[in-house]
């Protein structure tokens, strides 16, 4: 669903694979009968047009249908299957579209061209509650305007199969433990295998020396026994005992381990010791949009604890993490885990941020060669 070699491409296959099946095929528009907030968004004209990935929170129908009863509006999704593609048809809708879900990694190109509405902070009426770690990223600012709001965040850690591995491990080392060669997973993207190994190293995640790394990742891919790229194929090796360990998304893996599928039973998820790559998405405004006050209440109910924890507390609409610091204290333990939400695990994220593109260029090359041979 998306290009094989993107960061947003890693998150949407491994993360929104289990959320694209929950959610079924959701309406493009949905509109329903209901009460206002308040006057500005009272119109039973009035249509909010949302940009975002098919199956992922903000198109359940439930969710559309309670932003309907509050506001009175309906609501039309316009999916995108990339982030690039998204900024694309920011770009083309000309106040078409009303807000956007960018990546923290694509939404600096968005405020340099212009695509984003600047965000009075006073109106966003679940801001204060919002993790600090991610509401404070410089990423989503500009000359000290805010441009977007931290909605959900997850992590790119390990797994590992606690009765076959022993000692228990919190360690990237796992993955090169000779002790394992050929019983390891490896979600099959260079931006993740390449921060990841970085990390494994001691290198900037960021900018680290590939004339490291790529031995490193030799080494790595030589200990592998699947390169996957869906939450199937990773189900079928762990069901059938060939893998004991490996990398994988913090949303697919907590999900897959809740499930208690075939061969799970003893399977455990880390943020390892030395660090995790990790991902924030957020809604912004369109700078064009012709509904500014209704865009605002599309983020307030986004970001509210009622429609995150009901999100949260349905297995079978697989969310990720809530950036939202209130909701993730009001839940349950069995919820924390399967989302991998603990926040004491924040600081050991390797975020996914802006790269220059002939970096990200030397990774997929890296990573390409090693998977040749050569």
């Amino acid at each position: 669903m998306n290009r094989p070699h993107s960061i947003s491409g890693r998150r949407r296959r491994s993360r929104r694979a289990l959320a694209i099946v929950a959610a079924g095929a959701a309406a493009v528009a949905v509109g329903l009968t209901g009460c206002s907030l308040s006057p500005s968004t009272a119109s039973g004209g009035n249509t909010l047009t949302v940009a975002t990935w098919k199956g992922y929170g903000a198109d359940l129908p439930w969710a559309a249908a309670e932003f309907k009863k509050e506001t009175g509006a309906t609501v039309k999704y316009e999916f995108i299957d990339s982030e690039s593609s998204e900024l694309q048809l920011l770009k083309k809708a000309n106040g078409a579209i009303d807000v956007a879900l960018p990546n923290i990694q694509y939404i600096g190109q968005g405020i340099d061209q212009g695509l984003f509405h600047s965000l009075d902070s006073s109106k966003l009426t679940n801001y204060k509650d919002l993790y600090p770690e991610f509401s404070g990223r410089t990423e989503i600012r500009k000359d000290g305007d805010l441009y977007g709001v931290p909605w959900t965040w997850g992590s790119s850690g390990v797994f590992y199969d606690s009765a076959k591995v022993s000692p228990a491990t919190d360690s990237l080392g796992v993955l090169w433990d000779p002790k394992y060669k050929g019983q390891i997973a490896l979600f099959d993207d260079p931006t993740v295998l390449v921060p990841l190994t970085a990390l494994y190293l001691g290198e900037d995640p960021q900018n680290p020396d590939m004339a490291k790394v790529t031995p490193a990742l030799q080494k790595l891919k030589d200990n592998a026994k699947l390169l996957y790229s869906s939450s199937d194929d990773l189900a079928k090796a762990v069901a059938s005992g060939s893998v004991v360990a490996g990398t994988g998304d913090s949303g697919s893996l907590g999900s897959l381990i809740a499930s208690k599928a075939a061969g799970t039973e003893n399977f455990r998820y880390e943020i390892p010791k030395e660090g995790a790559v990790g991902w924030i998405d957020n809604w912004a405004i369109a700078a064009k949009t012709q509904h500014l006050d209704l865009a605002y209440t599309w983020l307030n109910f986004m970001t509210s604890p009622s429609f995150l924890a009901k999100w949260a507390n349905t297995p079978a609409d697989a969310s990720p993490a809530p950036a939202n610091k209130s909701v993730v204290d009001s839940l349950p333990a069995s919820t924390m885990n399967r989302l991998q939400a603990n926040p004491d695990k924040i600081s050991r994220l390797a975020l996914q941020l802006p790269e220059p593109a002939d970096r990200l260029q030397s990774w997929v090359d890296a990573w390409t060669q090693v998977k040749a041979g050569s």
